[in-house]
Order: structure tokens, then C-alpha cells, then sequence
């Protein structure tokens, strides 16, 4: 039996007076409930804007999404990807997070997330530019060499 995975990539503001409390409180939320479900990924907080990326089997990535798209912590969510993906990039995070500048993730934002359903075999170098620049921001952030 063949596992089908999904993943969301999504950009949202975060409600005005959110503090590090807040952020910590949502981290560890999120984890747990992303380890219950299978669910892995990353979020990125500028300090007003997040930019998530998450990635599992699909029936856990959906009940993840419903619970995001519920939260009061943040408004304006912007879908970039929501789709089946051939591959996990991020098996190791259930929630990794950084805080980063808003022009990553105004660069991240602004690229191509989705891929034509013929290319969703292939992983690697046929993801769509969105998903390579983000692997690439984290392994520098990682310190692993590409």
C-alpha cells in the first residue's frame, strides 16, 4: 500500500501584540499535534508575517490545515501550495521554526509553488522554484552543505 503525501505552503500576518509567549506556546502546540499526525515542516516568523511549509500523509495534513486556517493567532493566509507531493523534505521537524527577515519571505512568497501534475514523480530537481529556494534557505540555516 502506497502512502499519499501532501503538503501546504502558505503565507499569513500575525495578529497585532503576538509575543514571544505566544510563538513558544504555538511551537509547542504544534509539534505535538504534527507528531500525532505524521505531520513535518517549518515555520518562518519575520516578527509580523509567518510563512509555513508542511508536509505528510495527506489525511494528517488536512486535519493540520483545518486547525491552522481555525487559529485567531494570525489573519490574511495566503495558499501558495496545497497538493500532493511525491516526497518529504523535512522528516526530522515537526516543526522547525526560525525567525528570519521579511525579504525571505517576501522572496519565498513571490516564487512559483505549484508544479504541473506531470512532474509530480519526479522530486529533486523538478520541484517547483518555491520549494527548492526554501530547502536551500534551511540547509544553510542548518549548516548543511548542498
Amino acid at each position: 500500500m502506497c502512502m499519499e503525501f501532501a503538503a501546504v505552503a502558505y503565507r499569513s500576518t500575525a495578529v497585532s501584540g503576538l509575543g514571544s509567549d505566544e510563538l513558544d506556546h504555538l511551537l509547542v502546540g504544534a509539534r505535538a499535534h504534527n507528531r500525532m499526525e505524521g505531520v513535518t515542516g517549518v515555520l518562518l516568523y519575520d516578527g509580523r508575517h509567518f510563512f509555513q511549509y508542511f508536509e505528510g500523509e495527506a489525511a494528517g495534513v488536512a486535519r493540520i490545515y483545518g486547525r491552522i486556517r481555525a487559529s485567531r493567532l494570525h489573519v490574511d493566509l495566503q495558499e501558495l501550495q496545497h497538493g500532493p507531493v511525491s516526497q518529504l523534505y523535512f522528516r526530522h521537524w515537526y516543526m522547525g521554526c526560525r525567525q528570519t527577515g521579511n525579504s525571505v519571505l517576501q522572496q519565498l512568497s513571490s516564487q512559483q509553488w505549484r508544479r504541473e501534475a506531470t512532474a509530480l514523480d519526479g522530486g529533486g530537481a523538478d520541484d517547483p522554484p518555491g520549494l527548492q529556494q526554501l530547502r536551500d534557505f534551511w540547509a544553510r540555516q542548518e549548516g548543511v552543505a548542498r
